[in-house]
């Protein structure tokens, strides 16, 4: 692993309104170069440190079900937010989203 890119991945994750977003749409915004092996050794690392929370989901689709729908949301050194509850507001928008447009052919 780079030795910055875990700073990276909560640089991102700080600069989101909720401070969480789907595990690949996080590594699609760090640098060039880094490699899907990297990112996930940086998040193993980063969970088991406490300083992100990875909330898994089950594909509301059959046509999603080889999807990456982990969401990694940032947990605050002051414990001022709740990092379940950002995951979980980025999760539902994202499902909203979907729902609403997805049709099963």
């Amino acid at each position: 692993m780079a030795p910055d890119l875990a700073d990276e991945i909560i640089t991102a994750l700080r600069r989101r309104d909720p401070p969480a977003a789907f595990a690949s749409e996080l590594a699609a915004t760090l640098r060039q170069g880094s490699v899907v092996s990297q990112v996930e050794e940086a998040l193993a690392r980063l969970g088991s440190d406490g300083r992100i929370v990875i909330q898994d989901h089950a594909a509301p689709d059959v046509h999603l079900e080889t999807a990456d729908l982990r969401v990694v949301a940032y947990v605050a050194e002051n414990g001022d937010a709740d990092p379940a509850a950002a995951a979980e507001k980025v999760w539902s928008r994202w499902v909203r989203a979907f729902l609403s447009t997805h049709r099963c052919q």
